[in-house]
Parts: C-alpha cells; structure tokens; sequence
C-alpha cells in the first residue's frame, strides 16, 4: 500500500499509510486529532550508473539494427528431471 504525507495545522507533516481507493478521504491527525490535509511532494528520481546506460543502449541499437543469429549459442545443458524409481518402467504415452 502507498503511503500518503499530510500535514497538521498544529503539529506539522505525518504519514499514513492506505489504500489507493482512500487517498482522497478526509484524514486526521494521530497526535491531536484535527483535520489535517495532503501534502503533494517531488516525485522520487534515480541516477543510473555507467552499466545502466550501456544496456539501455544496447537494447535500443539492437532494435534498430538486429543482428542474425546462424546458430543457438553454446550453454549449459539443463539437468534432467531424475525418475523417481530407475526400476519401474514410464508410463506408456499417448
């Protein structure tokens, strides 16, 4: 749930954490009680580092210009699920 700030006429700004169908329902202050009304703040920014910029990058290149791929690259191959008993048969399949 978000949590909203508010600020008190007598005791300055709280915040209260509610639902977003609530955000706009009259809220009162949990020192004194009184009404008290929403505070409106700065939305919150990230900087992003030097790796950040070089994968938004290379994801936009790659948009523009994809390259080929001519085989599936070399990986690990998955481990296989082991069978529960080795000495009783699978179950037929259809």
């Amino acid at each position: 749930m978000p949590t909203y700030t508010f600020r008190c006429s007598h005791c300055g700004p709280f915040d209260l954490t509610c639902a977003i169908s609530e955000r706009d329902a009259a809220a009162t202050c949990p020192e004194c009680r009184t009404p008290a009304r929403r505070v409106f703040g700065s939305v919150g920014l990230t900087t992003f580092t030097a790796g950040h910029h070089r994968a938004f990058d290379a994801a936009s290149a790659s948009a523009e210009s994809p390259t080929v791929v001519k085989s599936i690259p070399a990986g690990a191959d998955r481990p296989r699920a082991p069978r529960r008993n080795p000495g009783l048969p699978s179950l037929p399949r259809y």
